[in-house]
């Protein structure tokens, strides 16, 4: 039998429009904290926040569109969503108000969780059905691409031309995705298959939630917990270190590890099931976060070869986390809930990897001082990792059968 293409018109335009949403969340975020401290005077506390609040009105903008993608369309809301991203950007120009710049930031991130929550409802629908793992897997590294790509643009940018010059770069890249929306063409829900569907939508919390898809989704929330603990420390903790360019590497690693890794990981997943692919993810998450904490008893030159191999491990385990999560989500519930599902599925994971520095900043001081904190909370982390694999396995796991193919 001839395998359906992935690679339509649709589905590459689709994971363009993606990397856009991404790459311009990840620039403004990666300098938003710092034009707060160095041009606005802000205390670090108000930096931060302004990043992390984002994150609040994208989980928000997560839940609303998937309630009402089979109202009014997965095309539609994906204009939706990039217009609020657009003309919220254009606010930072008009304002240095910090509570002002506060409401930009949530209802832009409200615009961001909309579009992007609207794209990987649209690529659950153009993917073949049979190609699932291997099509989301290709989408997913429009973000790793992105995380890899914006915040050192973001740096280097905002370093040598300022906060104006970022914004700038923002709206172009964002009136690129705009124009690029009209190409993509998604066969939408029949006016018989929508008024069905409205009809019986659930009621109560179950309208806001894909009870399917929160197996999966529980497991995303726990491995972004942790994986926030490397988001928000790897730079402090690397510098304490004596090896920032490890730091960086790190990512580097990890984006390059699933680029490698993800044509196979994709069909292993397609053709084997489930466990072939997250028994490894786990396995390699574990190891990726011991070797982080070992780091810190090495010297500089150790602890730097050390670092860039966290961050290989890193990419075959907490890379595979987010595009093979989503095709579980979205494989699991019909076809009408494929947009409830895919909001289902990233707001917990958001909600982890948005969550997770507010608790973790305060049990960090408790761990030990310094880059003794870190050290330890990576250490910790690693048997923490084992108990979400163990999650996995007792909530998803033991209920999956190998595919025979």
């Amino acid at each position: 039998m001839k395998k359906e293409s992935i690679f339509t018109p649709t589905f590459i335009i689709n994971t363009l429009i993606s990397f856009l949403f991404y790459i311009v969340f990840y620039v403004l975020t990666s300098s938003i904290g710092t034009y707060a401290l160095e041009q606005l005077h802000q205390s670090t506390v108000v930096s931060l926040s302004l990043s992390s609040i984002f994150v609040i009105g994208a989980l928000v903008g997560r839940v609303w569109t998937g309630i009402t993608i089979t109202r009014f369309g997965m095309k539609r809301l994906l204009y939706v969503g990039g217009i609020i991203f657009l003309v919220l950007t254009f606010g930072y120009y008009l304002t240095t108000s910090i509570p002002l710049l506060f409401i930009i930031r949530i209802i832009q991130g409200a615009g961001f969780g909309i579009g992007a929550t609207a794209s990987g409802t649209i690529a659950g629908h153009v993917v073949p059905a049979m190609r699932r793992g291997e099509g989301i897997g290709y989408y997913a590294l429009s973000v790793t691409l992105a995380a890899a790509v914006g915040p050192a643009l973001s740096i280097m940018i905002y370093s040598s031309f300022g906060f104006s010059i970022l914004l700038g770069l923002a709206l172009i890249l964002l009136v690129l995705t705009f124009v690029l929306i009209f190409f993509v063409h998604v066969k939408e829900l029949s006016p018989e298959e929508r008024a069905h569907a409205l009809t019986h939508q659930p009621k109560g919390v179950d309208k806001y939630i894909e009870k399917s898809a929160l197996p999966i989704s529980i497991v995303a929330f726990l491995a972004g917990f942790i994986d926030s603990a490397i988001l928000t420390g790897m730079g402090t903790f690397s510098t304490d270190l004596h090896v920032p360019l490890a730091g960086s590497l790190f990512f580097t690693m990890y984006a390059v590890l699933i680029f490698l890794s993800r044509p196979f990981t994709g069909r292993l997943f397609d053709s084997k099931g489930d466990n072939w692919v997250f028994h490894p993810t786990f396995f390699f998450y574990t190891i990726a976060m011991l070797l982080v904490g070992l780091a810190g008893f090495f010297n500089s030159s150790l602890g730097f070869i050390t670092l860039l191999i966290a961050g290989s491990a890193f990419g075959l385990g907490y890379g595979g986390v987010a595009p093979f999560g989503q095709a579980v989500a979205i494989r699991d519930s019909n076809k009408e809930r494929i947009g409830v599902a895919t909001s289902t599925f990233f707001g917990f994971l958001d909600l982890g990897v948005g969550g997770g520095p507010i608790v973790l900043g305060a049990i960090i001081p408790m761990l030990g001082q310094g880059m003794k904190g870190f050290q330890n909370l990576y250490l910790y982390s690693a048997p923490a990792v084992i108990i979400v694999w163990i999650i996995y396995y007792l909530v998803h796991g033991k209920h999956q059968k190998n595919v025979v193919k």
